[in-house]
């Protein structure tokens, strides 16, 4: 369903992924959280950026300590370009997980591409740095490991410029 709502979203075929939304909402394995996401994307895709604000503000109400939330909250931000809020959520996001080790470094990513968006590459370095820091001692990799490479190639990209 997530894959046939994203197309549909990317399409502005609103009133089809709505319909898709809908019965995503019946399954039972359903992550409720989602719900209001799509919801708001459906909006956007609709051209209606303040009811979609509108959606997420509501939903980060019901869903302020679920660290899913707190990340499709950043994505959606990053994606309508608001970058300072995106990385405020994402950090949170990323500190919401802080019990629950290993943890996925998609916030991290995502913030270090902000700020290399943003031309602060010295604060995508730094963010690297943690990725890498996680994916060493979180997640056991060596520094011969792809991750590991892929990190560190990235990092000194950003501090060659």
């Amino acid at each position: 369903y997530y894959e046939i709502m994203d197309n549909l979203i990317a399409d502005h075929r609103a009133g089809e992924a709505r319909k898709y939304l809908d019965i995503y909402k019946t399954l039972p394995a359903h992550r409720p959280f989602l719900v209001p996401v799509y919801d708001a994307y459906i909006s956007l895709a609709e051209y209606d950026i303040s009811r979609a604000d509108d959606i997420m503000a509501d939903a980060l109400n019901s869903f302020s300590e679920e660290s899913g939330f707190l990340f499709e909250y950043a994505q959606y931000h990053a994606r309508k370009c608001d970058y300072e809020k995106a990385i405020e959520f994402y950090e949170r996001s990323w500190a919401s997980e802080s019990q629950n080790k290993p943890r996925f470094t998609d916030a991290l990513e995502a913030i270090a591409m902000i700020y290399e968006i943003l031309g602060k590459n010295e604060m995508a370095v730094a963010t690297y740095d943690r990725l890498i820091d996680c994916i060493k001692n979180e997640w056991g990799y060596k520094d011969d490991d792809a991750a590991v490479i892929i990190a560190e190639r990235k990092k000194k990209a950003l501090q060659s410029i």
